[in-house]
């Protein structure tokens, strides 16, 4: 019996080691899991695609062009609101188009409607779970003032900062320029002396979706 028993003796204190260092090990395991939870950034490829809503304010700013130059655009505070495609050909870059609308008011309650539809070129800067998208649109306006309808060329710079909740879901503000030229020609009852360039701006908030 006393044999027995000395024989016994080491396999406990060994069990007992082995449970100590495991438990000491397990928080380090999983520091070490967060760590690399917090070091993961997505990456997206030919195949990922986004769609995004924005809606937010118009601001009119000016007029340039014709015998007048520059002058006010003479219009209100108005809103804005955006429909936006894109499909990624690289981590960095995604080319799509957008349909958008706005309405403005003159001091007369005159309205002003325009709907872009253009092709857009997205670039994006990353702090993961931050980034800052760079986008150029350029397409199709068509317009609406006091009962004349127009259709006229469009060109859209804008920048973005939008925070990652997950590789799905962002949220942001999105900060874009608005420049339409208006061409007349012989056909038109203008004389194209009067051309004018539109210039506006959009501050909008923005959801996006990534699949």
């Amino acid at each position: 019996m006393i044999f027995t028993s000395r024989q016994r003796q080491p396999q406990w204190a060994l069990a007992l080691v082995l449970t100590a260092a495991l438990t000491a090990l397990g928080p380090l395991g999983s520091a070490c899991a967060q760590d690399e939870d917090e070091d993961f950034q997505p990456t997206y490829g030919r195949g990922d695609q986004m769609i995004s809503m924005n809606l937010g304010l118009f601001i009119p700013l000016f007029f340039a062009g014709g015998p007048d130059g520059i002058k006010d655009a003479n219009l209100t505070l108005g809103g804005t609101g955006h429909l936006m495609w894109s499909g990624f050909l690289t981590n960095e870059i995604a080319l799509g188009g957008e349909l958008g609308g706005m309405f403005a008011y003159t001091p007369n309650r005159n309205a002003l409607y325009m709907i872009p539809l253009a092709m857009r070129l997205t670039y994006f800067f990353r702090a993961y779970p931050f980034e800052f998208p760079l986008s150029i649109a350029a397409g199709m306006n068509f317009s609406r003032f006091d009962g004349a309808f127009k259709i006229d060329p469009i060109v859209m710079p804008g920048v973005g900062a939008y925070w990652n909740m997950n590789p799905e879901w962002a949220f942001g503000v999105d900060l874009r320029y608005w420049w339409v030229p208006q061409f007349y020609n012989h056909v038109s009852d203008v004389d194209n002396e009067d051309n004018r360039f539109g210039n506006f701006m959009s501050t909008t908030m923005s959801i996006l979706y990534r699949f």
